[in-house]
C-alpha cells in the first residue's frame, strides 16, 4: 500500500499540468513557454515529455528512484546496504505476527510436547543470543507435520517440523538448521524480498502506462521467480551467518554439511518410494532452500578460518529428547495403512487402486496414479441445510461450469459429482469433482485430474476407489500413531536385524540407514544409539 502515498499525488499533479496546458490557446502556450524558458532553458523539452505517456513513466521512475535511494538500509548482520524500503523493522514484526497463525494451521498446528518445545527454544535462544540482533525476541515453534522442513518469518518467527526432528541425528545438526533460519532473519532477507516484490508490482504499472507488454512480461516473471525461494546468494549468506552463530554458541559446524547430505538422501528415498520421477530437490526443505554442498563447505571453512573450533555434537542427549516422537501421519489428520486411507477423527476410510501412492499433508491427501493421474482429497464443515448437489454447484464450483452433474449414493452416503475439461500443457485434462456428505455438517471432497485421452480406460478403477468410501465402524479400535523409538545397539544387532524392526514396506534397510545417517559401508556398533520406528497395525 505504501507506493500509493507518492504515486497518487504525482499523478494528480501531472493531470493538473496536462489539463492546464491543453486548455490554453496557442498564444497563451507561447507566453507560458517563454516564461518557463526564462526560468529553465530546458523546460521546452521537459514540457514535451510531460505531454506523453512516457513522460508520466519518467516522472514515476524518477520518484521511485528517490524512494529506492531513501529505502536502502545497512544490514545489521552483513554491514552491507540492502533495499528494504517497503518493510522497515517494525513492519517485519507485525507481518510475522500476522502470518504466524496461518502457518500453524497450514502445517497441522504446533506439536504438543512441552519438554521438547522447551528444548528446541533453549537451543534457538542460545544461537539467537550470538547474532547481531540479540535483543530481538525470537519465537521457535515445532510444527505437527511429517514433512522435513524449516523456515522463518520476518520478525524472528522460526519453525521446524517434527519430520525434520525425526531425521536429524544430533543437537548440532538441529542447531545448524535453526542457526540458518536465524541468519535469514538477521540478514533481513524477507524484507528484501518483500521490497523487491513491491518494486516489481510497481514496474508492471509502469509497463502498462508505457504500453510495453514485453516489459510487463519480464517483470512479472522476475517477481514470480523471486517469490518462489531464497536466492542462492541469500542461502550462502544465511549459511555463513548460521555457521558463525553455531561456532559462537559452541556447536560443531560440520553438522550442517552432514545434515544437508542426509536431507538429500531422504528426498531421493521418498521420491523413489512414491514412484515419482520428479527432481528430489523440488520438494520440502530443498525446494525453498537451494543450497549446494560446495557453498556450505565454503561457509564452514570461512568460519573456521575466522577462529572456529570443533564444538558440541550432542548425539545422545538429542536422541533422548526425541524418543517417542510422533513419526509419519498423525491420526488426528488421517493415516495411511497400505492402500487404505483412514481418518479416525472425521470417521471415514477408502482404498486406492493397486500401484497408487498416497502423500498425506495437513491440508489434503494427495494421490498419484501409475498413469499421469492426480487426486486430492479433503473434508470440511458445511451448513447442515446444504445438500450435496447445491454444495457442488453453488459453493465448491460456483465460479466454473460443470457438466454431467448428478446425485450419487455411496454405501448409504449421499453425494454429487460433475465434470469439466480444461486445457493442459500436454492436452486436455478431465477434472471430476465428487462431494459426499458424511454427517449433517461434514463433506468429503475428491478432485480427480486425468488426461482426457486415458480417462475412459481408468474410469472403472477410479470409480471403485470412490465407491469404497465408507463410514468407520463403531466398534473399530482407536488407531495408534507410529513413533520414534531410540534403541541401544547390542552385541548381536546388525543393520539387517535393525531394519527388520522398521515398519513393513520396501527399502527397509535403506530407510533405516537414511533415518540414522549410516553410510552404506558402515556397520552399527554395540552401545551406539539408533532410531527405530514403532508402527502399530490396525
Amino acid at each position: 500500500m505504501r507506493p500509493r502515498r507518492w504515486i497518487l499525488p504525482m499523478t494528480t499533479k501531472y493531470l493538473e499540468t496536462w489539463h492546464e496546458y491543453r486548455s490554453q490557446t496557442d498564444k497563451q502556450r507561447k507566453i507560458s513557454q517563454f516564461s518557463v524558458l526564462k526560468k529553465n532553458m530546458h523546460s521546452n523539452i521537459a514540457l514535451r515529455i510531460l505531454t506523453s505517456a512516457p513522460g508520466l513513466l519518467l516522472l514515476l521512475l524518477m520518484s521511485l528512484g528517490s524512494q529506492i535511494l531513501q529505502g536502502c538500509s545497512i544490514n545489521p548482520a552483513t554491514g552491507e546496504q540492502n533495499f528494504t524500503a517497503f518493510m522497515p523493522p517494525e513492519k517485519e514484526l507485525r507481518e510475522g505476527r500476522k502470518a504466524d497463525p496461518h502457518i500453524r494451521r497450514q502445517f497441522g498446528g504446533a506439536y504438543t510436547d512441552a519438554a521438547l518445545s522447551a528444548y528446541i527454544t533453549g537451543i534457538g535462544r542460545r544461537l539467537a543470543a550470538q547474532s547481531e540482533l540479540p535483543n530481538l525476541k525470537f519465537t521457535f515453534t515445532v510444527l505437527n507435520s511429517p514433512d522435513v522442513n524449516a523456515f522463518a518469518l520476518p520478525g524472528g518467527f522460526v519453525y521446524v517440523t517434527r519430520g525434520l526432528l525425526a531425521l536429524a541425528d544430533n543437537e548440532a545438526q538441529l542447531a545448524g538448521v535453526l542457526a540458518h533460519e536465524i541468519g535469514h532473519v538477521t540478514a533481513r532477507h524477507a524484507a528484501q524480498r518483500y521490497s523487491r516484490t513491491v518494486v516489481a508490482q510497481i514496474g508492471r504499472v509502469f509497463a502498462r502506462l508505457a504500453d510495453q507488454p514485453i516489459l510487463d512480461s519480464v517483470l512479472s516473471t522476475g517477481g514470480q521467480i523471486y517469490l518462489s525461494s531464497y536466492s542462492r546468494e541469500q542461502e550462502f549468506e544465511a549459511d555463513h551467518l548460521g555457521v558463525r552463530y553455531l561456532i559462537r554458541a559452541g556447536y560443531d559446524p560440520t553438522g550442517v554439511a552432514a545434515f544437508l547430505t542426509k536431507m538429500r538422501q531422504h528426498a531421493i528415498l521418498e521420491t523413489k518410494l512414491a514412484g515419482s520421477r520428479q527432481d528430489p530437490d523440488r520438494f520440502q526443505l530443498l525446494a525453498t532452500h537451494p543450497r549446494t554442498m560446495d557453498r556450505v563447505q565454503r561457509a564452514i571453512k570461512k568460519a573456521q578460518d575466522e577462529g572456529g573450533k570443533p564444538g558440541r555434537v550432542g548425539r545422545e542427549s538429542y536422541l533422548e529428547q526425541i524418543d517417542s516422537l510422533l513419526y509419519g501421519d498423525d491420526p488426528e489428520q488421517g493415516v495411511i495403512r497400505g492402500r487404505t486411507f483412514i481418518h479416525p477423527k472425521v470417521g471415514f476410510r477408502f482404498t486406492v487402486p493397486v500401484g497408487y501412492k498416497m502423500l498425506n499433508t495437513p491440508a489434503a491427501l494427495q494421490i498419484f496414479g501409475t498413469e499421469p493421474v492426480r487426486i486430492a482429497v479433503d473434508h470440511l464443515r458445511v451448513r447442515p441445510s446444504t445438500n450435496a448437489v447445491d454444495f457442488l454447484t453453488s459453493d465448491w464450483a460456483a465460479s466454473i461450469s460443470l457438466q454431467n452433474v448428478e446425485r450419487i449414493n455411496i454405501n448409504g452416503l449421499i453425494g454429487a459429482t460433475g465434470t469439466r475439461v480444461v486445457r493442459g500443457k500436454k492436452g486436455p485434462i478431465t477434472q471430476r469433482l465428487v462431494a459426499v456428505r458424511l454427517e449433517h455438517d461434514s463433506i468429503v471432497r475428491f478432485l480427480f485430474m486425468t488426461p482426457s485421452r486415458i480417462s475412459p480406460s481408468i474410469n472403472h478403477a477410479l470409480r471403485r476407489m470412490t465407491y469404497s468410501l465408507e463410514r468407520l465402524p463403531a466398534e473399530m479400535p482407536p488407531l495408534k500413531a507410529a513413533r520414534i523409538r531410540v534403541h541401544r545397539v547390542g552385541p548381536r544387532d546388525s543393520v539387517e536385524t535393525m531394519a527388520l524392526q522398521m515398519p513393513v514396506g520396501p527399502q527397509a534397510e535403506r530407510r533405516f540407514r537414511v533415518l540414522n545417517g549410516i553410510a552404506d559401508s558402515e556397520a552399527v556398533r554395540p552401545g551406539m544409539l539408533v532410531k527405530l520406528v514403532d508402527e502399530p497395525q490396525p
